[in-house]
């Protein structure tokens, strides 16, 4: 086909082509035949999740630690961290204690300078925990409850 005399012709402005109905009927279409399909592969969701369980990769879920082995792991995880990580996780301490002053609730950035954070653990409960620091790193961790 010789590209000087081709059939090719540009809309004229103003003027929708009658090829832009038809993509989007074909649009229309191929949306709600996604749509069909998505729902026919939701109702058919548990035959794929048993397969998937049968021959997929094994999920390792990790087993909740029991009360006895939660609180070593949380010091081990607390002991070598340092102050900003500490804060970020858990947020500002509650209370501090200040070398000269002593023990500050709600300490406002005072607590950047202490030497000990406290944190309550338990919503309801009365376990708490105190982070000893020394050059910013935490060195001791001491989980303590209020007597009933």
């Amino acid at each position: 086909m010789n590209p000087v005399h081709s059939n090719f012709a540009l809309p004229v402005a103003g003027h929708a082509p009658a090829a832009n109905e038809h993509n989007q009927l074909a649009l229309w279409m191929a949306a709600g035949l996604a749509g069909m399909a998505s729902a026919v592969m939701l109702s058919r969701a548990p035959f794929f999740q048993n397969l998937l369980a049968r021959f997929g990769p094994a999920s390792h879920r990790a087993k909740r630690p029991s009360r006895e082995s939660s609180l070593p792991m949380l010091a081990s995880a607390l002991l070598g961290s340092d102050r900003s990580t500490i804060q970020a996780v858990f947020g500002p301490p509650r209370s501090a204690v200040v070398e000269g002053v002593g023990v500050v609730v709600h300490p406002q950035q005072v607590y950047w300078q202490s030497d000990t954070w406290y944190y309550p653990l338990t919503r309801q409960g009365a376990t708490a925990v105190a982070i000893n620091f020394s050059e910013d790193l935490a060195t001791k961790v001491e989980f303590f409850t209020a007597p009933a």
